[in-house]
């Protein structure tokens, strides 16, 4: 499905072709699994009346050894964010194909698997994911001041 163009004029690839064209193009594998899930709606965590907040503050100091896996892990996270963003980037400028957070992730798990990127397997899948999930959110704060622009263009007295 081919919506509406956009502002330079090409179409975005939507459906069944979007589908296509990540999994061949792009190399993003199909959803697995959670398709039958039901979804359950998060519940609130609201403080109490007349309750204070405590501050806490901590210092570390790594071992050697400890220092060493953060170093990796920094490294691992910097890595998977930029591939997340190169990814995404090849997607709209190739394909016309939006990739969300449910399909960087499914990248995320070819890349650890792959022969040249296997030391993402010495790095917990966690913090990776969450790279990739400050990179959506990053891409819906784009979005949002891109809408706001809009409707600023259009005035209140449009």
């Amino acid at each position: 499905m081919v919506e509406a163009a956009g502002e330079d004029g090409r179409l975005r690839v939507t459906g069944a072709e979007a589908q296509r064209l990540k999994r061949e193009a792009l190399g993003v594998p199909d959803r697995a699994k959670h398709q039958q899930r039901a979804t359950v709606p998060m519940q609130r965590r609201t403080p109490e009346a007349d309750t204070r907040q405590r501050v806490y503050r901590y210092r570390c100091y790594p071992s050697p050894a400890q220092s060493e896996q953060l170093i990796k892990t920094f490294g691992a996270c910097r890595w998977t964010y930029n591939e997340g963003l190169a990814l995404r980037n090849k997607a709209w400028r190739e394909h016309r194909v939006a990739l969300g957070f449910a399909e960087s992730c499914r990248a995320l798990t070819g890349w650890r698997n792959a022969e040249g990127t296997r030391w993402l397997q010495e790095v917990s899948s966690t913090v990776l994911q969450q790279a990739l999930r400050h990179l959506d959110a990053g891409f819906g704060l784009l979005q949002g001041l891109g809408e706001a622009a809009e409707a600023q263009e259009e005035g209140p007295f449009a």
